[in-house]
């Protein structure tokens, strides 16, 4: 920005000589009161060094009064309404600020003229070009070979730019663009156009152009002017893809008031598709908001209508403070993502779910209202579903029964179920639910922790299923079981170490033993049960496992720098035993060999920094002495950069014959800080030796546009997925253009 002086109380010059004819004129106009007397030169507030007047300019008052103040290297009176400052002007009148080489000012009419490195602010708004005509009346005028600089990130220039109401702009042979830059990226070049502040920019004859090179013209335009809502045309987005050719995608936006908008869509392909769209977005109060998207495509290869739906709704606080969430998704068929989802993150999709509830909480107890559907995709044409028409849960978080050293805690529901699976079964029944469970605490030492809890859980279904599975028999059944749990945690022994290591200086080791115990009553007609969620999948159970953990904590020298003490460390080994000597936790595939020791489970964590974390896992089979799984991951991060990876191992301990052998890679990198970024992401099976997919998303981010280009690829043993997309979006403009393409085992996937 450029500096202003403080403004003195009358006009001086740094030497005035006693016959200056302007002296005689100043003293004149004194007497006629038009302007403010001189101070005495040795008491004035010039520069030292700089050979500079400061003045002050009073208005008559029948023309609004007011003063205007600046500094000059020249200042001289025409006429007693007529001044004329030079030698780098600086002039302030209200909220505007001049700049000029030669800046005069018409006491009369009002208005200022300027040439030379022509400079006007008005807050966050600048015009600066060759010459300048303002009223101060109106605060409206005209400057030449200008260029505009205003909020938000609105850049033009133009041969000539007119100032014609407080917001609005006229702009002849020009351009309008949201870069600073002297060459702009991107810009609309335009015989005449109109920009309106808070409203639109609006241009004929307006040629798109990349640098200087003209890339496409446009009859007429709209440009956004504004970050608020306004109604209007969206920027076409321009598009290709591989099997509906050419895209011209058009949009209107329309403000249905402060709390609603709505956005039409319109997409026409060259190969005959056309698509049509609607996104609806609301949010009447501040706790209530929402927004529904629906789409639909007129495919010319099925001659069908190809559709999708999504609803979204929050309400955060109804009455008797309960919450209400409606999520809702569905679309025609299988492919539709496949086909025309341009997000390659949904292209894969397999699952989708909706559901609607209302929760609340109070002090100890809650309850939630709810129904939903959860639908897998396992083929086109087969189709599982599992829906809750509805659920009414309500719980009792932990509760102390009077003073004593026991705790109620309670889970309840009431649910209608659907199963279903494409013309293989439909089921519907009821479940009733009831889970009391009492917890007492024996121990409170801060080295020793000794907690039993017992309960029972009782279930009612109004069905059971038959012998397949496939059918209801109408019978009702309830099941009664009994649990109780026991937990040991200690006698804990550790001990502090002083030393410095890295960014540490004090050490705390851990030894923790754990016992742990669990019972689950047996359920003899448990085969009869209508299987839905983990309810229904409760086997008997009467086991202990033994765990030993070790953990180092650390603490920083530089507490406020690093923080406080946190783990950095830590080693658990476990086992977990059958009581049971019918219930075997290992056994060959055969049965002859047996036992009712599980596996041995090994976890290591160490995680140096906030920065940086390694995990290893082992699962070790005490029967058959080899190895069941193995995994390690690990990632790290350096400011905008990081890079993790995962490799994991199964394979039956009994034959030594992998089940899985398969890597996970990911990576993020600045190849240019705040500018390119490259993300990547591999899964590879060794297995198979097959590269199961790839995907690498490259990113640009300039000052007014940034550019996507990814690319995605997607292999089993039976099929190949190979997918590009480039997308280029604009400042205030969205996506412009949006190239995808690709096959899918050797075929045109209609991207």
């Amino acid at each position: 920005m450029w500096s202003h002086g403080p403004a003195a109380s009358a006009q001086v010059l740094d030497e005035w000589p006693d016959d200056d004819p302007i002296l005689g004129q100043q003293e004149e106009l004194e007497a006629e009161g038009t302007t403010a007397p001189l101070e005495d030169p040795e008491s004035s507030e010039a520069d030292p060094g700089l050979d500079r007047i400061r003045f002050q300019i009073p208005f008559p008052e029948d023309k609004g009064g007011g003063v205007a103040t600046g500094t000059a290297g020249n200042l001289e009176y025409v006429r007693e309404d007529y001044v004329v400052a030079s030698g780098g002007v600086e002039l302030q009148y209200q909220d505007l600020q001049f700049q000029g080489q030669r800046v005069t000012i018409d006491l009369k009419t009002e208005q200022v003229t300027a040439e030379g490195d022509v400079i006007i602010d008005q807050g966050p708004r600048r015009l600066v070009g060759e010459t300048l005509v303002f009223d101060l009346v109106t605060k409206t005028g005209t400057v030449t070979n200008a260029k505009a600089f205003v909020d938000p990130d609105i850049f033009f220039e133009g041969k000539i730019i007119k100032k014609v109401a407080e917001d609005t702009y006229e702009v002849t042979d020009g351009m309008v663009t949201s870069c600073i830059d002297d060459n702009p990226d991107w810009s609309f070049r335009l015989s005449k156009g109109r920009v309106e502040l808070g409203g639109w920019a609006k241009a004929k004859h307006a040629r798109f152009r990349v640098k200087k090179a003209p890339i496409l013209y446009f009859p007429q335009i709209l440009y956004p002017a504004s970050s608020d809502r306004k109604s209007g045309f969206l920027f076409p987005n321009l598009g290709y893809s591989e099997n509906r050719g050419a895209l011209l995608g058009l949009a209107y936006f329309l403000t249905l008031g402060p709390s609603y908008d709505t956005t039409f869509y319109a997409d026409f392909y060259s190969e005959s598709y056309i698509g049509a769209g609607n996104e609806f977005r609301y949010r009447p109060s501040e706790n209530t908001r929402g927004i529904f998207e629906g789409y639909v495509v007129d495919d010319p290869d099925s001659d069908e209508l190809r559709w999708k739906a999504f609803w979204s709704h929050v309400s955060d606080q109804l009455p008797l403070g309960l919450r209400g969430v409606v999520r809702y998704q569905n679309f025609s068929d299988f492919n539709f993502f496949r086909d025309f989802e341009r997000d390659f993150s949904n292209v894969a999709i397999r699952r989708q779910r909706s559901e609607g509830f209302l929760t609340g909480s109070w002090g100890q107890q809650s309850f939630t209202l709810l129904v939903d559907q959860n639908e897998t995709f396992v083929t086109a044409g087969d189709i599982t579903t599992a829906r809750r028409l509805p659920e009414a849960e309500y719980r009792l978080r932990p509760t102390q029964l009077a003073s004593l050293p026991i705790y109620l805690d309670l889970v309840s529901s009431l649910d209608y179920l659907q199963s279903a699976r494409t013309d293989r079964f439909d089921q519907k029944w009821g479940r009733a639910d009831i889970f009391p469970n009492l917890t007492a605490a024996l121990s409170t030492l801060p080295w020793l922790s000794v907690s039993v809890s017992a309960g029972e859980r009782v279930t009612w279904y109004s069905d059971t299923r038959t012998e397949d599975g496939t059918d209801v028999t109408g019978e009702s059944l309830t099941r009664a079981i009994a649990t109780a749990n026991s937990s040991i945690v200690g006698p804990s022994f550790s001990r502090v170490f002083d030393g410095k290591i890295g960014r540490f200086g004090k050490f705390k080791h851990i030894v923790e033993p754990r016992w742990n115990y669990r019972y689950v009553q047996d359920f003899e007609d448990a085969d009869q049960i209508l299987r839905f969620d983990e309810i229904d999948f409760i086997p008997f159970a009467n086991v202990f496992s033994v765990n030993l953990v070790n953990r180092l904590l650390a603490k920083p020298v530089d507490e406020e720098l690093h923080g406080g003490a946190r783990e950095i460390m830590s080693l658990e080994i476990g086992q977990l035993y059958s009581l049971d000597e019918n219930v075997f936790l290992e056994s060959s595939a055969d049965q002859t060999l047996t036992s009712t020791r599980g596996p041995v489970n090994l976890r290591y964590r160490f995680n140096p920094s906030r920065d940086a974390n390694v995990e290893a896992r082992v699962t070790y089979s005490a029967l058959f002495n080899d190895l069941i799984s193995t995994s390690i991951s690990g990632g790290m991060r350096f400011g905008p950069h990081g890079a993790g990876l995962t490799w994991f191992t199964s394979s039956n301990p009994e034959t030594g014959v992998s089940r899985g052998n398969q890597v996970r890679f990911y990576a993020g990198v600045e190849l240019w800080p705040s500018h390119l970024r490259l993300d990547t992401q591999i899964n590879y099976d060794f297995d198979l030796s097959l590269l199961q997919s790839q995907r690498y998303i490259l990113q640009y981010f300039s000052q007014c546009f940034g550019y996507r280009l990814e690319y995605r690829d997607w292999q089993s043993v039976t099929r190949q997925d190979r997918e590009f997309r480039f997308a280029l979006t604009l400042k205030n403009i969205g996506t412009f253009l949006d190239l995808t393409g690709g096959t899918r085992n050797g075929f045109n996937p209609g991207y």
